[in-house]
């Protein structure tokens, strides 16, 4: 009995232990927002906005998994992260028109 109360004791932690809770924590907090954001979403029938939230996380997950893969973060991560960005704000903007001229035909 003793030995698992030494386990839940928070002055013996590691400080590892203490990230993982914290990274856990927020990780779930960050899920019930965005759940609450994509029903939101889904209920306003607004797919193009969900697809480009989609479309985003998966280019950029791509670009942080490939500079992870090519030696880390770099330079070479800071010259080229403000044009994936740009290339995302630009990806919008055309959703964006083309949603305004669909609903102008219409």
């Amino acid at each position: 009995m003793d030995s698992i109360l030494e386990i839940v004791d928070p002055s013996r932690l590691d400080r590892k232990y203490w990230y993982i809770i914290f990274l856990v924590s927020l990780f779930s907090l960050i899920y019930f927002i965005s759940r609450s954001f994509i029903r939101w979403i889904i209920h306003r029938k607004a797919l193009l906005l969900l697809s480009y939230i989609i479309v985003s996380l998966f280019v950029l997950s791509t670009y942080f998994a490939i500079s992870l893969l090519n030696g880390g973060i770099n330079n070479s991560f800071f010259q080229s992260f403000p044009l994936i960005m740009q290339s995302l704000a630009t990806f919008g903007l055309i959703l964006i028109l083309k949603a305004m001229i669909r609903g102008w035909l219409k």
